[in-house]
């Protein structure tokens, strides 16, 4: 950086971005491309091959939305709720109700600042019926909701998509009191719209949302417009509200997010798709608690005729024990009456019944199981010394059941 600069640098010393090497080197292989095309030398080596972008760069390189953190951004959500006459923090001929609509808008709909700059007025619409849920049954009553009209642009359709209720009432402020304007072109499409964020006469500038409605924001939650990723900037509200449905207690999936980001492709959601270190955690404690699984066999017949019918598959044989789950015998259990083996003429009926069921069951370890389970011989060793003196479910200890078989 700054290298080849006639005045003195700002900055210089320091590393190019991988976009910039990258950019560096693809103008480099063009230009010796052209040499060879225009006829002006033949070339003794492949500018595509000598010349690639290394993957080091490759893989450093590419999008990088970056959310705002999440302190500021909940700020922020608040101030473009609360914005009056009061925060403007510059002069500007906007009305005030444009630019509150605007911020609802850029902090709650996740959409890029070529999108709201192209909404149009009717935009957004109430949720009138309520939505139930096909699995819990729980129901969102209307009014909790808004669907919001994306206008459609040259790599994506149209899209309506949910957002909340705060959207639709910041919207109709700025629509009751927005003066008639003309119809204009859209230059996306080709058509003559009325654009929400039009006034006298004129679409806004992209520059409105960065350098006015921004730092008010900013202003009014009292937070710098600078945080730990760098200059609050438009697009930054997208990854933020995408990183905040991601991470809430039933939070999107891939496909809805996708979906929501009116994404052509899942490799382009993928870079919003940011889980917090935290759901992370929380995420990993639940596995790791269903983490060790076991086969468990319903005899359904047996179960409705009143008889036991629950069998856990311990690889070489089965436990009759419905409460095997709890019995502290349940790593040794060759000498049990409950243990069937599978060798056996009653193993080998129990696999053979049709009214047999697999399924899963969840097993809660302890610590010093979770070791055995690992493969630690010693800790195996002192539990079943520990157990020697226990009794086992048909009511015998250990050292009684091998006093009887002659062990």
């Amino acid at each position: 950086v700054g290298e080849w600069s006639l005045g003195e640098p700002d900055g210089g010393g320091r590393p190019m971005r991988p976009n910039s090497k990258r950019a560096l080197l693809y103008a480099v292989r063009r230009f010796f491309r052209d040499v060879e095309g225009w006829g002006w030398e033949r070339l003794r080596f492949n500018p595509a091959y000598h010349l690639a972008t290394p993957k080091s760069i490759l893989q450093l390189a590419g999008p990088n939305p970056r959310d705002v953190d999440e302190a500021v951004w909940i700020r922020l959500v608040w101030a473009s709720l609360h914005l009056g006459p009061g925060d403007l923090i510059s002069q500007t001929w906007y009305p005030i109700e444009m630019l509150r609509a605007m911020a609802v808008v850029w902090t709650h709909a996740g959409l890029r600042q070529n999108e709201i700059q192209r909404l149009r007025v009717g935009c957004a619409q109430p949720q009138t019926e309520p939505l139930v849920d096909d699995e819990s049954g729980q129901a969102v009553p209307p009014g909790t909701l808004c669907y919001l009209r994306v206008p459609a642009s040259l790599k994506s359709g149209g899209q309506v998509k949910p957002v909340q209720a705060a959207v639709l009432e910041a919207v109709r402020a700025w629509e009751a009191v927005r003066p008639e304007q003309p119809l204009v072109t859209d230059p996306k499409t080709g058509e003559r719209v009325r654009y929400l964020f039009q006034y006298r006469g004129r679409r806004t500038g992209g520059s409105l949302l960065g350098r006015t409605v921004i730092p008010m924001l900013c202003h009014k939650a009292g937070v710098p417009e600078e945080d730990s990723r760098g200059r609050i900037t438009s697009h930054r509200a997208r990854a933020s509200a995408a990183t905040m449905l991601i991470n809430a207690v039933d939070g999107l999936s891939l496909p809805q997010l996708m979906e929501w980001l009116n994404h052509t492709s899942p490799r382009a959601t993928l870079h919003y798709y940011r889980v917090r270190p935290t759901k992370l955690a929380r995420a990993f404690a639940h596995a790791d608690e269903t983490a060790h699984m076991i086969t468990v066999l319903v005899d359904h017949r047996a179960v409705a005729d009143g008889a036991a019918g629950k069998y856990y598959d311990l690889g070489a044989g089965f436990c009759s024990n419905p409460f095997w789950s709890t019995c502290p015998h349940r790593m040794a259990c060759a000498g049990c009456d409950f243990y069937v083996p599978k060798a056996s003429s009653e193993g080998q009926a129990l696999e053979a019944r049709e009214s047999l069921g697999r399924y899963l069951e969840a097993v809660p370890l302890t610590a010093e199981e979770r070791s055995i389970a690992e493969g630690d011989l010693a800790k195996l060793d002192g539990l079943l010394s520990r157990l020697r003196e226990v009794a086992t479910p048909d009511g015998r200890t250990p050292v009684e059941i091998a006093a009887a078989s002659g062990a």
